[in-house]
């Protein structure tokens, strides 16, 4: 009878703290997770290369047809695929979804994606931006790789070496990061603004990075400066490895009604 008792009581301790668990990972700061990463366009001089499906509605949304330029960009792939391989592993890399190829032109304006002539980049000092999207249980990363016309890669890293941490992949709970982000006197009196998944190089390690909301201007039409902090905490460890400022300037836009009595 003791013995079924203290089974009882075991179960019923796992049952709590499992309850606590889940309504802790329910937090409402991770709905304020967005989609991180370093993937925004190296220039505003590209064109963007893809794989059209059948029928695209237009090619706004697809980019160009990346067999246009398959004889000059193939080997570009077999080059990223090397290098995430190598420092992150084929597992990693398996996980990965491939989501455009922006043509970079250096010494040319692009007024228009449909300029032919442009395709033929024998013709034309360029480099490549290929751009990926990593997904794993509701978590998305985006990330670009850029490589020169001849193949060498020219951006910095964006993801962790596998021979330094093989879990990396290994993410703590985003609300786990956010409560000690919120025990720091530093975020005394701040709210979270929004959340995301970023790779920091002094760690060598994924983080989440936290990102205070700003103070609302105080009146509007007036511009106002301001600095925000951003917090990295290590997304394996729940160490806090960073916390960065942000500065920027705001003005509060708006218009009093008048009264229409």
């Amino acid at each position: 009878m003791l013995v079924n008792k203290l089974i009882m009581k075991k179960y019923l301790l796992l049952f709590l703290l499992a309850i606590q668990y889940l309504s802790f990972s329910q937090c409402s700061d991770a709905s304020k997770y967005d989609l991180g990463g370093s993937y925004m366009s190296r220039s505003s001089n590209y064109i963007p290369f893809n794989y059209l499906p059948e029928n695209p509605a237009d090619s706004i949304s697809y980019g160009i047809d990346i067999k246009r330029i398959q004889k000059y960009a193939a080997f570009v792939f077999d080059k990223a695929k090397q290098y995430i391989v190598n420092r992150a592993g084929k597992r990693f890399y398996d996980r990965l979804e491939f989501y455009q190829l922006e043509v970079n032109y250096h010494n040319i304006d692009i007024h228009t994606y449909e300029d032919t002539a442009l395709y033929e980049l024998s013709n034309f000092d360029h480099s490549y931006w290929m751009i990926y999207t990593y997904r794993s249980k509701g978590i998305e990363y985006a990330f670009g790789l850029e490589f020169d016309s001849q193949g060498k890669m020219i951006s910095e890293n964006k993801f962790p070496a596998y021979s330094n941490n093989r879990n990396f992949e290994d993410f703590i709970d985003i609300c786990d990061a956010v409560l000690l982000v919120k025990s720091l006197k530093k975020f005394k009196d701040k709210k979270v603004d929004f959340i995301e998944l970023d790779y920091l190089e002094e760690a060598d390690s994924f983080c989440w990075l936290i990102q205070e909301e700003k103070a609302p201007n105080k009146e509007l039409g007036k511009y106002e400066e301001y600095v925000i902090n951003l917090y990295y905490v290590n997304a394996n460890t729940l160490k806090l490895e960073a916390v960065k400022e942000k500065k920027g300037v705001s003005i509060a836009c708006g218009a009093k009604l008048k009264n229409l009595d």
